[in-house]
């Protein structure tokens, strides 16, 4: 076989190996009719361009316009605005099947209808049904205050006081104290166990013969006030039946004696030789055997004009029997002065809640000076009204200072603001 030397030939024939290529074959023109429907669908696309321009260029074509120019729809339209194309219409026309067919329109309103929505107030229409908000913060199960059943004991805490103690359980002081022994009221001190009855009252331990007729007549109650109280089980006796000694019964609205809350008062006639029979007496005490007692010291009798003990000061809490003073609230070491002229019978620290106390005799009057930071005076010390005996603070049985004033005239404790304006 001759070998081709020509290079032409032979990279031509190694393209056409490589790279094969498929002949290109003559088209067939396109039918007549195929060429026809392009130029239809052509000016169809025109004509909706056309129609829609018309549509966004005149927006206030209304129904009635349309009824004007197609009598055959005049029926079935509303005076009401609507948009349509006049092409369309046109169409709808043409088209039998759609001309002799019910067309139905959305209702729509009048332009004045409408005119008139928008100008007309709101009307405020009130849901009768109620809201209830919850705190999505503190997911708690709320539980309702419920009323106690039982008498339970509290434990004293420092700052507490009778008053303090009645409000955090919605009694009334005079029930602490009417249920607690009259030793533990007068001086509260932190760790002693209060009795905390379930309701206002007295919580009477019974002791000796006493019937319960006998026991309901000593609080001025109905007998079966107390038989019949789910606070005490005893439906099986009878208003002449006597409990067991040491049995307690929680008295419902029972009234107990009178209580006093402050120490005694010791009167000495030294010229009859008698002991506190006296109204005056030529001698007086007051808290015998405390720290702060002056012992026995000669009354000096009468004093002169009354003034206020304290200056600056803010009204705590008022005159009541539990509470047989008036309290001033003041700055840490605020001046107290003699609201009369007299002597000093007492002056340190009272065991009986008062903290650092100055105790002064005007004749048949006294006044105490309680809760004190500093003591300015001494024993036997003779004071003139107006004279500076000690400074405000937050001793004994006190959540903050303040001066606890008394005045007591023949020893009952009065409301000091009958005798000093406040």
């Amino acid at each position: 076989m001759t070998k081709n030397t020509n290079p032409a030939v032979t990279s031509t024939a190694l393209l056409e190996d490589t790279h094969p290529i498929k002949p290109i074959q003559k088209k067939e023109p396109l039918p007549k009719w195929r060429q026809i429907g392009g130029v239809i669908c052509l000016l169809g696309a025109g004509i909706f361009t056309v129609a829609t321009a018309i549509v966004l260029f005149l927006p206030n074509t209304t129904g009635r316009e349309i009824a004007s120019n197609n009598p055959s729809l005049s029926s079935e339209l509303v005076s009401t605005p609507t948009i349509q194309v006049e092409e369309t219409i046109g169409q709808l026309d043409s088209n039998p099947k759609v001309s002799n067919s019910t067309v139905d329109l959305l209702p729509t309103i009048s332009p004045e209808m409408a005119q008139n929505l928008l100008t007309s107030p709101l009307i405020r229409v009130e849901s009768k049904t109620l809201s209830i908000t919850r705190n999505v913060y503190e997911p708690f199960t709320i539980i309702p205050d419920r009323p106690r059943s039982e008498v339970i004991e509290y434990e004293v805490v420092t700052g507490d006081t009778i008053t303090s103690i009645a409000e955090k359980f919605g009694l009334k002081p005079e029930t602490i104290a009417w249920s607690n022994p009259r030793s533990i009221v007068q001086v509260l001190r932190p760790g002693d166990r209060v009795m905390i009855l379930p309701v206002d009252g007295v919580y009477h331990m019974a002791i000796g013969s006493s019937t319960i007729s006998e026991i309901a007549v000593l609080y001025g109650v109905n007998p079966y006030t107390i038989l019949e109280s789910e606070f005490n089980q005893i439906a099986d006796l009878t208003p002449d039946s006597i409990p067991l000694s040491g049995a307690r019964l929680v008295i419902a609205d029972g009234i107990a004696e009178q209580i006093s809350w402050s120490p005694p008062v010791v009167r000495v006639d030294s010229t009859s030789g008698g002991n506190g029979n006296s109204s005056v007496g030529s001698q007086i005490s007051f808290a015998a055997g405390d720290p702060g007692s002056c012992g026995l010291v000669n009354n000096p009798g009468g004093g002169g004009a009354w003034v206020r003990p304290v200056n600056g000061y803010t009204w705590i809490r008022g005159f009541a029997s539990w509470h047989p003073a008036v309290d001033l609230a003041a700055p840490q070491g605020t001046s107290v002065y003699a609201a009369n002229g007299g002597r000093v019978i007492f002056a340190g620290w009272s065991s009986w809640g008062y903290g650092y106390t100055v105790v002064l005799a005007h004749g048949p009057f006294t006044t105490i000076y309680a809760h004190l930071s500093r003591v300015d005076v001494s024993c036997g010390q003779d004071i003139a009204p107006g004279q500076q005996v000690a400074a405000t603070g937050n001793s004994g049985n006190s959540s903050g200072p303040h001066l606890h004033f008394e005045i007591r005239y023949q020893d009952t404790p009065q409301d000091p603001t009958f005798t000093i304006p406040f």
